[in-house]
């Protein structure tokens, strides 16, 4: 073709249109870049909501074997639960890229060829089809909701561009399948797979990944507990585009879709609602998985044991039951039961695991254990059961009776009062309240607040730290924090008591049962009643009473609590598997058998006896002493004044009791009247005389009163054995209660 000057001029117009509309495009493309990097500049993208985004949620209480214990909603009523994207299933992951973003790995927030598709199907069809948005900016409209208009999808995909230059895909996954919505109030895929399946995010197969990932398309229409039908369709939709994109095979597609769909109704219904409450409160637990020490199985036990003794109880009227179960060496809370019927409006939300109440008698082992750190008592020590008063205060046994001089362990496993209050007379009531604070009981200012009746359980205290409080004597003086959370190492470990006292306390309490001791407590006016079994391996705590403080005579320790706390001691295993080792620092020696000090060649009796060399007091035995009363010589006991006070008033008769026909007493040895020989008049001669009794069953004891001094207690079948002293004499044999007989004898010198 001949070129004229009018193609010539046409080419050049073309040119330079061409050349003004490049020159244009570049201007455009340096403006519209210099426009991005002022809104970079000016707009930075706000990285803290992306944490906040996916911090706190519901918390989910599991117990040690990973099983549901309780769910509570966030502060926004949502069921969230924030899991990291390694804790995803593989399937959900791949269901949900396939269902929602094909190509997320290969683009940087915003997917052009998708965008291009949306723009041509919108225009095409004149309206919306389609809306080519990324995870990246699926997640970016979840963190920002605004109405879906395209000034919004241009702000999304700006910040899509935006967080994916700082994040990894990893890290946008986890956004995404944490702030996702999946049907109701369920946010998040971990609070959608517990909901909805009952199981963590990892255990998801492929068929419960795939119904998942098809939700957050359309969480109302697709929600699982109100459209299945619906759910199931769109996870078919998902099963397509997984086949076409190669991610999972025909077989395995099928196996799932063969796959048996059940959906929760509700979260797990617990059966340790006190439990759930106390974790959230006490440890400060605000939100996620938390894997506790309880066992189901020990807590199974005892809420079977309690919801049945509960049962009962209420029908007596006393409508508070609870008890609590640790393990002895790691120091874990194992079983929590709070109330005997959570589901009842009354009384189910009451803790009496953590109620704070009186606990009568539960503290007084741990006067003993400070006496005998103290050195100034031995198991065998003789305390005095008599009538005391200090300051006014006058405090009675329960029985309100008094059984004179005693050995201390007698003492404590009888659950005597006044000798415990006597004991905590002589350490200080300052001393026990620290004692028990070391151990983890919060008593305040008890000291103060309660004195000397602190002994007797007038301060209030919470059964689960006693029951810990009892653990450290159980590892043998050693206090160790309640661990409730899995995994949690506890606090400061720290000495209370040393081996020895510990063991020797144990020992006190065991009542001749080895490996296994146990404690009763009754509060004042019978409104609580308390039991404690310990063992190497378990500490078992129970109370009963009354929610409303008002006390019931069936609330005593020993006939309500301990058959709870035995019953459940009894289903555990292993419990009865392991008895205390006798630490190296316990020892034996001779004592004398009526004050439990280190014997004399005065004291008519004798013993082996356990005590802490190097702590207990080596101070002989200062109630028997040599007499002279010119040529005869023999050995008097001396006791404390209110002792002596008590055992005479005792040896008195009473007028009408002596002739009772239930009560009756004979002194069969020594013979009234009678004489005995001895071979040489030493002071202390080698002839034993044998004391001993006839009586009828309704005499438990008799005491023997030798020359007006105290000469033991027996059994009303047993014996005393008394090396014989030449003189006159006289004995008395009383039952305690002022029925009185008494012989006159005498002893003589042998030629």
């Amino acid at each position: 073709m001949r070129k004229t000057p009018m193609n010539n001029n046409i080419k050049k117009g073309l040119a330079g249109r061409l050349h003004t509309c490049g020159k244009l495009a570049a201007a455009t493309c340096i403006v519209m870049i210099i426009v991005a990097a002022v809104l970079w500049a000016v707009y930075p993208f706000p990285r803290e909501r992306v944490a906040e985004a996916q911090a706190g949620g519901s918390a989910l209480i599991l117990d040690r074997r990973g099983g549901l214990i309780a769910w509570r909603v966030d502060g926004s009523e949502t069921w969230r639960l924030p899991v990291s994207v390694e804790d995803v299933s593989p399937w959900l992951v791949k269901a949900t890229l396939a269902a929602e973003d094909k190509r997320f790995h290969s683009h940087h927030g915003v997917d052009p060829l998708a965008l291009a598709r949306a723009a041509w199907l919108n225009v095409s069809h004149a309206r919306r089809l389609s809306g080519a948005s990324t995870i990246t900016m699926q997640a970016i409209r979840l963190l920002w909701p605004k109405r879906r208009t395209y000034p919004a999808k241009a702000v999304e995909a700006f910040r899509s561009l935006q967080v994916e230059s700082f994040s990894t895909k990893d890290d946008i996954l986890q956004l995404y399948f944490n702030i996702a919505p999946y049907g109701g109030n369920v946010v998040g895929a971990g609070a959608a797979a517990r909901r909805y399946f009952g199981k963590s995010c990892a255990e998801l197969s492929l068929g419960e990944a795939a119904l998942l990932a098809g939700i957050p398309q359309r969480p109302a229409r697709f929600n699982p507990r109100k459209h299945l039908d619906n759910a199931v369709k769109r996870r078919e939709f998902v099963f397509e585009r997984m086949l076409a994109l190669g991610v999972a095979s025909e077989e395995q597609v099928r196996a799932a879709q063969r796959e048996r769909i059940t959906i929760r109704r509700s979260p797990c219904i617990t059966d340790a609602p006190r439990f759930a409450d106390f974790v959230l409160n006490e440890c400060k637990v605000e939100g996620g998985v938390v894997r506790t020490t309880l066992d189901p199985l020990v807590q199974a036990a005892a809420r079977s044991v309690v919801m049945k003794s509960g049962k009962g109880l209420r029908a007596m009227g006393i409508d508070g039951t609870a008890a609590v179960v640790l393990d002895v060496r790691k120091s874990q809370l194992l079983a929590m039961v709070g109330t005997a019927d959570p589901s009842d409006p009354q009384i189910g939300c009451v803790n009496g695991a953590t109620a704070r109440r009186q606990p009568g008698s539960l503290l007084k082992p741990f006067i003993y254990a400070a006496a005998f750190d103290s050195g100034d008592l031995t198991p065998q020590t003789v305390v005095y059961d008599v009538p005391s008063s200090w300051h006014g205060y006058s405090p009675e046994n329960m029985d309100r009776r008094f059984l004179g001089p005693m050995p201390a362990a007698r003492a404590l496993a009888q659950s005597r009062n006044i000798p415990a209050v006597r004991l905590l007379g002589r350490l200080g009531s300052a001393r026990l309240a620290r004692d028990i604070r070391s151990l983890g009981v919060d008593v305040a200012a008890a000291e103060d607040r309660c004195g000397l009746s602190l002994a007797l359980g007038t301060a209030e205290v919470r059964l689960i730290d006693v029951a810990n409080a009892y653990a450290a004597l159980a590892r043998l003086g050693e206090y160790r924090p309640l661990r409730v959370l899995a995994g949690d190492g506890g606090g400061p470990e720290r000495r209370v008591y040393s081996p020895g006292a510990a063991f020797l306390t144990l020992r006190c309490l065991s009542n001749g049962v080895p490996g296994a001791a146990w404690k009763t407590g009754t509060s004042w006016k019978n409104r609580d009643a308390w039991a404690i079994v310990v063992t190497p391996k378990f500490v078992v705590a129970a109370w009963c009473g009354r929610l409303s403080g008002r006390g019931h005579p069936a609330l005593v320790g020993a006939r309500t609590a301990l058959p709870l706390a035995v019953e459940i001691a009894g289903r555990l295993p292993g419990a009865g598997e392991l008895t205390w080792r006798r630490p190296d620092t316990v020892a034996a020696r001779k004592v004398c058998a009526a004050s439990g000090a280190p014997a004399t060649d005065a004291c008519r009796q004798t013993t082996e006896a356990d005590y802490l060399p190097g702590i207990s007091s080596d101070a002989p035995c200062r109630i028997h002493r040599r007499v002279r009363h010119g040529e005869v010589g023999r050995v008097a006991a001396v006791w404390p004044p209110e002792v002596a006070s008590f055992l005479q008033s005792r040896a008195k008769p009473v007028q009408g009791k002596d002739n009772s026909p239930q009560r009756s007493i004979e002194i069969a040895s020594p013979a009234d009247g009678a004489e005995y020989v001895l071979p040489s008049s030493d002071l202390v001669a080698d002839g034993v005389l044998g004391f001993s009794a006839r009586t009828t069953a309704a005499i438990d004891h008799v005491y023997w009163f030798l020359d007006g001094e105290f000469a033991g207690r027996t059994r009303r079948s047993g014996s005393i054995r008394w090396p014989m002293e030449t003189g006159e004499h006289e004995l008395v044999a009383s039952d305690g209660a002022g029925l009185v007989r008494r012989v006159r004898f005498v002893v003589l010198a042998g030629r």
